[in-house]
Parts: structure tokens; sequence; C-alpha cells
């Protein structure tokens, strides 16, 4: 019955997303931003539902993964919306990477994974965290990086959405490296040593250098700041890509 409701829940989650996003393509940005925190509600849900199910937090199936991420993405969109709403009032992408990320799921098993005995470790657990977190706030980037592109050439705001951006993109660097960290010390304790050489390790450690390779772009090696914007996204798109795959 639970697994039922969650898997109900989750298309509410899909199908109010893709309300967000149509209401901010017609700039409908007041009634969006009443209807994202119901969109908050039935993320949180979901998410709440798949903790009933599994008795664990979110932490390696594509259901949970993706649910977990569009929910901190939120999250991070309705704070910033609450903080910044009289200066931008058109910032509408974030919702559209939520709903990306949450119909990534459509293509896995529709379930989240079964309880595992490594979830009770806490380095486990905080690796996984760290690492979706980090993903969401990346994510989160890309979308900042889209609202700039939108906002007039050689602009204040525009310079302003660009450095958020940075930022964020540099937040998600520490936390995924907190991630990695974590993972190291589950490792020394569990198998001997932090790390074996490997396919996901160095695919890990890509990630993190395109990460600060994004926030550490000087805005005053280009005049053009859109083409800044674009070589800012490439990184992070590609960072998205190498998680999703």
């Amino acid at each position: 019955m639970n697994a039922d409701l969650s898997l109900s829940i989750y298309f509410a989650g899909l199908f109010l997303l893709a309300i967000n996003v149509l209401l901010g393509i017609l700039g409908k940005y007041k009634l969006n931003s009443i209807l994202g925190f119901i969109t908050l509600g039935t993320l949180l849900t979901g998410v709440s539902l798949v903790v009933a199910n599994t008795g664990h937090l979110p932490m390696s199936g594509t259901f949970e993964k993706m649910q977990n991420i569009a929910l901190v993405i939120v999250i991070c969109g309705l704070i910033y919306e609450l903080i910044n709403f009289k200066n931008d009032k058109k910032s509408f992408e974030f919702w559209i990477i939520a709903l990306i990320f949450q119909a990534v799921a459509l293509f896995d098993v529709l379930e989240a994974d079964p309880y595992f005995y490594l979830y009770e470790n806490t380095w486990v657990a905080l690796f996984f965290q760290f690492r979706l977190i980090s993903m969401a706030l990346i994510g989160f980037a890309i979308s900042k990086y889209l609202s700039a592109l939108r906002y007039t050439k050689g602009g204040k705001e525009k310079l302003s959405m660009f450095n958020i951006a940075g930022n964020f993109a540099l937040l998600g660097a520490i936390i995924f490296l907190c991630g990695e960290f974590s993972g190291s010390v589950w490792a020394q304790i569990g198998y001997g040593d932090a790390w074996r050489w490997s396919k996901n390790f160095f695919l890990s450690g890509g990630m993190f250098l395109l990460a600060l390779l994004v926030s550490h772009l000087n805005p005053a090696w280009l005049k053009n700041r859109n083409i800044q914007i674009i070589l800012s996204l490439i990184p992070l798109v590609i960072i998205q890509i190498l998680f999703l795959t």
C-alpha cells in the first residue's frame, strides 16, 4: 500500500513541476510561487515515503535519488525567491531542472532500493547524501546560468546572476568533496584502504575539477557575458551527465 502511495505521490510531483514550468514560461510568477509550496510539500512527502518504505534516507536507487535531488533544487529555488523576489521576479529555470531530474526516474524501476546492511553505516549515508546534495546544488547553478542568459547584455543583473551561479557551483564542489571524504573513510574502515583506483574514482575526480573550473572562471577574460555563461554551463552539464550515466 505504501509503495502504491509513493508512486502516486511521485507522479503528482512530476505533474506539479510541469505546471510550475508552464506558469514560469507564461510569466505567472506570483501564482507559480504559491503553487511552488504545494509542489514542495508533494516532493517532501514523496521522499518521506521512500524513507518510510525502505527504512533509510535516499541512497543509490534512481527512483529515490532523483526525487531527493528535485526536492533540494526546489528548496533552493524557493528560498532564493523569498530572499530576492522584489529584485528578481523572472527566474523559473530551477523548475525546469527539478522537472528533468524527477522525470529521469521514469527510465528506471519506479521503486526505492530495498534495505541494504551498509546503509546503517554513518559514513555510507554521508557519502550518498553529500553526493546527492552536491548534484542538486550544481543543478541549481545551471538554472541560474540559464536565468542569466535572459537578462540584458551588460546589465548589473546579468553579472549578479552569473556570480550567484558560480557560487552555487563552488558550493556544490565543496559538498561533493565532503562526500568523497566520507566515502574514503567508509572504504578505509570496510576494506582496509581509503580508495582503490577505479573508473568511478576517476570520474568523481573529473566531476570535482570541472566544478572548480566553473567557479574560477574570471569574468574579465571575455567581454561577451553570454559566452562566459555558456562556457560555465558546459562543464556543469557534463558533470550531470556523468552522474546520471
